[in-house]
C-alpha cells in the first residue's frame, strides 16, 4: 500500500492555524517529526504528522513550557519514529508522565495554599492591631472630653463666684441690693439730640417711655437658655444698670452698661436721661440711640395692649 505524504502547508489548512506557526512547530520540534524527501518545499512529510502537530499545538494553549513539551513528545514520538509507532507505546510510559506532571502542580498548589495562609494569618494580625488602635483612640477621646467638660464646668462655677463676688462689693458689702427709687424708675426715658433737644416716646393713652419699661424690655427679649445678670450702681448722680448675658451652649458673652441721671428740661420736666449706653466696651453712637427710640415708639402702643 502506497504511503501519502502532505506538505506543512496542508497541515497548516487542516488544523486551521497559520503556516507560518507550523513551520515553528517543525523547526523546534524538528527531532519528534518525521519527513521524507529533499531540503525545502521538496520535503513532504507523513500524514499521520498532522496528530504530532496537533498535539503540540494544545501543549501550547494549554501554557506547557517547551521543556515539557520536549518531555511529552519523546514519551509519544521517538526519534524518527512514526505515529503507528508512539501510539502502541505502554501505557504505563503515559501514567508515569502523568504522574510526574501531577505531583509538580500537585508542589505547587501545596506552596500557593502555604503563602495563603500565611498571608491570612498576617492580614488577622493587621486587623486586630487596628482594631485595637481604633479602641485606645476611642477612649483617649473620651478621656479628653471628660477633662474638657470638667474643665468647662469650673470655669463656669469660678464665673457665678466672680459674679456674685463684683456684686458684692458693688452693693458696698452691706448684702442688700441698691435700686433706683420708683419715682426714679417710672419718670419718662429720654434722649438728648446734638441740637439740644430731649425726645421720649408718649403712646396714644398718654403713657410714656419709662426707665422701668427699658429694663423690661432687656428681660423680655433675652434668648431661651440664655443666662442674664443684672444690677444697679449708683455713681454719684448717675444710676448705672449693668447687664451681663451668657448664651449655655456656645458660652458667648454680651455685656450692656446704662448710665442714666435725674434731668429738668428746659420745660420744666422731670425726666430720667440716658447719658451713655455701652455695649461689649464700645459706645453706642447718638444716631443709634436716636434709632432706637424709634422703633421703640412704633411699637409701644402694641406692646402696652
Amino acid at each position: 500500500m502506497t504511503k501519502k505524504f502532505i506538505s506543512l502547508r496542508e497541515v497548516a489548512r487542516q488544523l486551521n492555524i497559520p503556516p507560518s506557526t507550523v513551520v515553528y512547530y517543525k523547526d523546534r520540534f524538528s527531532e519528534f517529526v518525521p519527513s521524507q524527501g529533499g531540503e525545502g518545499r521538496r520535503k513532504r512529510y507523513p500524514a499521520e504528522v498532522i496528530d504530532i502537530f496537533r498535539r503540540i499545538r494544545e501543549m501550547f494553549n494549554n501554557n506547557w513550557s517547551t521543556e515539557q513539551i520536549e518531555q511529552e513528545l519523546a514519551l509519544r514520538y521517538a526519534s524518527g519514529g512514526s505515529v503507528a509507532e508512539a501510539r502502541s507505546e505502554k501505557p504505563a510510559e503515559d501514567m508515569d508522565s502523568m504522574v510526574r506532571g501531577m505531583g509538580g502542580v500537585l508542589e505547587k498548589m501545596t506552596d500557593l495554599l502555604e503563602n495563603q495562609s500565611l498571608f491570612r494569618s498576617e492580614i488577622r494580625s493587621l486587623r486586630d492591631e487596628l482594631a485595637g488602635l481604633k479602641q485606645e483612640r476611642q477612649q483617649s477621646e473620651k478621656r479628653y472630653l471628660g477633662a474638657l467638660e470638667q474643665m468647662e464646668q469650673e470655669v463656669a462655677s469660678l464665673r457665678r463666684a466672680k459674679d456674685e463676688l463684683e456684686r458684692l462689693l458693688r452693693q458696698g458689702g452691706s448684702g442688700a441690693p441698691v435700686f433706683p427709687s420708683e419715682e426714679y424708675l417710672s419718670r419718662p426715658l429720654v434722649i438728648r439730640t446734638e441740637q439740644g433737644e430731649y425726645l421720649g416716646v408718649l403712646g396714644k393713652v398718654q403713657k410714656h417711655f419709662a426707665l422701668r419699661d427699658f429694663v423690661f424690655m432687656i428681660e423680655r427679649n433675652a434668648a431661651a437658655g440664655r443666662r442674664m445678670d443684672m444690677s444697679w450702681e449708683k455713681r454719684d448722680d448717675h444710676w448705672v444698670l449693668l447687664v451681663s448675658a451668657r448664651d449655655s451652649e456656645d458660652a458667648r458673652e454680651q455685656h450692656v452698661v446704662l448710665v442714666t441721671q435725674k434731668t429738668v428740661t428746659p420745660s420744666r420736666n422731670t425726666v430720667t436721661e440716658i447719658v451713655r449706653l455701652n455695649i461689649n466696651g464700645n459706645d453706642v453712637p447718638d444716631s443709634l440711640l436716636l434709632s432706637l427710640f424709634k422703633k421703640v415708639k412704633d411699637g409701644f402702643d402694641a406692646w402696652n395692649r
